[in-house]
């Protein structure tokens, strides 16, 4: 009962960021000053950190842009170090290499297998999780 009425808070925390209207100029009071961001400017793209907004124009890096200039702006995630998500991607694969590993019927003991396969899990799952992007971008605004 306690994890239904936590999932039910959780539920009721998030859904509201749902609706938040992204074509509203009021959303970059999201935005906070040195946040690295990439801005869709009708002249093309920019990417620096947000410095500051006001109701007609709003400046990243030494750029500023008129509020009818801008079509998009979307702010970096930083997503952690390659070293976490290699560990996260380690374990993930060894957990599917040890499942797939132990059903095998080659050798004597199913652990033996399932620790065999499981290492190359470990391995392969932190090589891919390596090699993804580690950051997001998160939308703010949108003229359209």
């Amino acid at each position: 009962m306690q994890l239904f009425l936590k999932l039910m808070l959780l539920g009721a925390l998030v859904v509201p960021t749902w609706g938040q209207d992204r074509h509203d100029w009021q959303s970059l009071a999201r935005l906070q000053a040195g946040d690295r961001v990439r801005v869709v400017l009708k002249t093309g793209p920019v990417e620096g950190e947000f410095r500051n907004w006001t109701p007609q124009e709003a400046t990243f890096g030494t750029v500023p842009a008129k509020r009818e200039d801008v079509i998009k702006i979307e702010r970096y995630r930083h997503g952690g170090s390659r070293a976490k998500h290699a560990a996260f991607g380690a374990m993930i694969g060894f957990a599917g290499g040890f499942a797939g590993g132990a059903t095998h019927p080659f050798f004597n003991t199913p652990a033996q297998m399932g620790a065999m396969v499981g290492g190359a899990g470990a391995a392969i799952g932190a090589i891919i999780r390596v090699l993804l992007p580690t950051h997001s971008k998160e939308l703010i605004y949108s003229a359209r």
